[in-house]
């Protein structure tokens, strides 16, 4: 979730200008949760950089867990995204540096490959109707052409709301039986951490139901 935001802020950021920008940031996490699937089940460090001219942006973004017992879902990703209007097209290339192949230059297809490659319609309604919407659909090296749906609304109080759905079977998404399945239901607060007078950081709390594997989770971040 917090990847998406990165990458609709970046969008929402460059729309009014045509100048070069830059944005680095990074999210310390309690643990790393994904679309609803539990990545890593340690606390993880999670820098973000991106680059934008006008409509188009494109960035980098990883997760690194910090204790090697949970290194197992370690992520760097590169994306590269175009805003029209209300609405963004983004490809995001997966690459996991601990997974089974994690050789960077084997960009072999039928889940053979480091390399998985992912192809999203987004939508924001921006502040007078804080509605977003993501549909993704794997393309590249994954033998499901794994589907997802997101449906996010957040409020001018800091509460959002989530609602993911993978279409199985997918191993991807953990899911094995067919048909459309919930996997990432959830409600986050945002509110400032004040660390001194006139400067704070965003501290989100999240709580996320993965009704497909009947998993809960509570993750608290920081963003810096």
């Amino acid at each position: 979730m917090k990847k998406a935001l990165f990458i609709l802020a970046a969008l929402l950021f460059i729309r009014p200008i045509s100048a070069q920008e830059y944005e680095l940031n990074a999210d310390l996490v309690s643990r790393y949760i994904w679309r609803g699937i539990e990545l890593a089940n340690g606390a993880s460090i999670q820098p973000a950089f991106g680059f934008s001219y006008g409509d188009f942006s494109a960035g980098t973004w990883a997760s690194y867990a910090l204790s090697p017992q949970a290194a197992g879902g370690d992520e760097h990703d590169f994306w590269a995204s175009y805003a029209f209007g209300s609405f963004s097209l983004t490809m995001t290339d997966y690459y996991f540096p601990n997974g089974a192949n994690n050789d960077i230059f084997d960009f072999s297809n039928n889940g053979q490959g480091a390399h998985v490659l992912e192809a999203a319609l987004g939508f924001d309604g921006g502040e007078d109707f804080p509605l977003t919407v993501l549909l993704a659909a794997n393309i590249y090296n994954d033998p499901d052409n794994s589907l997802y749906l997101e449906l996010g609304w957040q409020t001018a109080s800091g509460v959002g709301f989530v609602a993911g759905f993978a279409r199985g079977n997918s191993t991807w998404y953990a899911v094995s039986n067919p048909g459309i399945r919930a996997i990432n239901m959830g409600v986050s607060y945002t509110r400032e951490l004040k660390l001194y007078e006139g400067y704070g950081i965003p501290l989100t709390g999240q709580v996320i139901f993965n009704p497909s594997l009947k998993m809960s989770y509570f993750v608290v971040g920081l963003s810096l």
